[in-house]
């Protein structure tokens, strides 16, 4: 049988892309295709242009507005919130300017299912406004606890299960839930993936054509401005803050013979001493999955930077 896939697509001021990304979505070959939209408020003419788009085409829901949500993060959380989905369901996350290569998905439900993954990612070809592309790599091999510090891939390349859907639905249930202090949904859903002890294929593949222009919430993190950028990032701690909330939600997944190690993650990032430096510093090797990342990371640590 054809599989189904449900694309969860959160849109804000997307009125430049979002029609060629939704035909890149409803053209996708060897799946079934159901897109369920939010917007969170859009000023220009983003709404009108999904009530168009469902209109013409029975695939496509377009959900309520519910108000300004202040981040594409707490978006995505709504649409998951939306409804649960049956464990073996297949759910994607898409942005609203992008352009999905014409067989991502059949490629995607296919590495799932054969390798018995509840989440897929990929490299992706940043593009910009003059069509110069550049591949972005992700696909390094995954290391301990990269989880903690990095995702697996910009989320607009995710297919994961219904039942990660849900278990990311569990921890954003409540409005005060550990887990909406996390800023970024695909980092987020990596690490409940794989603190869960649950396995995530990153595909060496690209599946997206990764749009870069003024308006992205997270660009593609290639050349000197972006490095400025996360280096601005770990001066401000804003990097291991989040590393933490995620350690500390990890510590409640964790299996039992995973959890003491996380524990002791967990508490030296809570803490600035001499002490918990030294127990990060000997986790490096286990934070970035690209070698010269873990090397710019331990000596970070080292120099009490991060």
């Amino acid at each position: 049988m054809t599989p189904t896939v449900t694309v969860l697509l959160a849109t804000y001021n997307g009125e430049r892309f979002l029609e060629e990304q939704l035909a890149s979505i409803l053209d996708q070959r060897g799946v079934a295709v159901r897109v369920t939209a939010l917007d969170d408020g859009s000023t220009d003419t983003t709404p009108a242009l999904l009530a168009q788009a469902a209109a013409a085409d029975p695939r496509i829901t377009v959900l309520p507005v519910q108000g300004p949500s202040g981040s594409a993060a707490a978006n995505f959380a709504r649409l998951l919130l939306e409804a649960p989905f049956e464990d073996d369901a297949l759910v994607a996350f898409a942005d609203q300017d992008d352009v999905w290569m014409p067989d991502k998905l059949a490629r995607h439900v296919d590495l799932l299912r054969s390798g018995s993954f509840d989440g897929v990612s990929s490299n992706v070809i940043a593009f910009d406004e003059h069509d110069r592309r550049t591949l972005v790599r992700k696909d390094f091999p995954q290391r301990k606890f990269d989880y903690l510090l990095e995702s697996p891939g910009p989320g607009s390349t995710f297919l994961f299960t219904g039942r990660l859907a849900n278990l990311a639905r569990e921890h954003l249930a409540s409005s005060d839930a550990p887990a909406r202090a996390v800023d970024y949904h695909d980092w987020l859903l990596y690490a409940l993936c794989r603190a869960r002890g649950w396995r995530w294929q990153i595909d060496s593949v690209p599946s997206v054509l990764y749009r870069q222009h003024d308006g992205n919430v997270m660009g593609s993190n290639v050349g000197l401005a972006a490095t400025r950028e996360r280096l601005g990032l770990i001066r401000r701690h804003w990097h291991r803050q989040q590393a933490l909330i995620l350690a500390r939600l990890s510590v409640e997944l964790a299996s039992d013979a995973a959890r003491p190690e996380l524990t002791k993650i967990a508490d030296a990032l809570g803490t600035r001493t001499l002490r918990n430096r030294r127990t990060l510093l000997s986790h490096a090797s286990d934070f970035r999955r690209r070698p010269r990342d873990r090397s710019a990371i331990a000596m970070l640590i080292a120099l009490g930077i991060w």
